[in-house]
């Protein structure tokens, strides 16, 4: 081997080296297609949207996404034209169920906050303690009767 080959290369030989990104051969995209391989995603594809004006800017998803108390106040002039906050209700329910339908029927698998249990369960844990507690009275200690196992007990209070 001639010492050029075995030695690394010069600045010169270095910045001459560029990388040309060539388009997959026609087997590996016939096999990703089978496969169904989806391209992982790129940072462009952070910035870029093709679709123009966000989903996100619309005025029903800004209400759906928002609390009840941070909802505009909802005024009734004409009650056959208008909504009231009920039906409003009503209708950001059907919007949701329509969204989380549209998303498990893509694949994407939506998750919810669980709901608290409260009410019968907590209740009647609750007063079973407390009867517990009343029925279960802690024994009278007899200070006046001599006992030797005494001094432990008062040691550890």
């Amino acid at each position: 081997m001639s010492k050029r080959a075995q030695s690394s290369m010069s600045y010169k030989d270095k910045a001459n080296l560029h990388f040309v990104e060539q388009e997959e051969p026609a087997f590996i995209k016939a096999m990703k297609a089978k496969l169904g391989y989806k391209e992982p995603a790129k940072l462009e594809d952070k910035y870029h949207d093709e679709e123009g004006p966000s989903q996100l800017d619309d005025d029903e998803t800004d209400l759906m996404r928002m609390k009840e108390e941070d909802r505009p106040q909802v005024v009734v002039l004409d009650e056959k034209t208008d909504l009231t906050k009920e039906e409003l209700e009503k209708e950001l329910e059907a919007k949701k169920e329509e969204e989380g339908n549209k998303l498990i029927a893509e694949g994407k698998i939506t998750f919810k906050k669980p709901t608290k249990r409260t009410g019968e369960e907590d209740a009647a844990k609750e007063e079973a303690e407390k009867k517990k507690k009343k029925l279960a009275p802690e024994p009278k200690v007899q200070r006046g009767l001599l006992s030797f196992g005494d001094d432990e007990e008062e040691e550890d209070l």
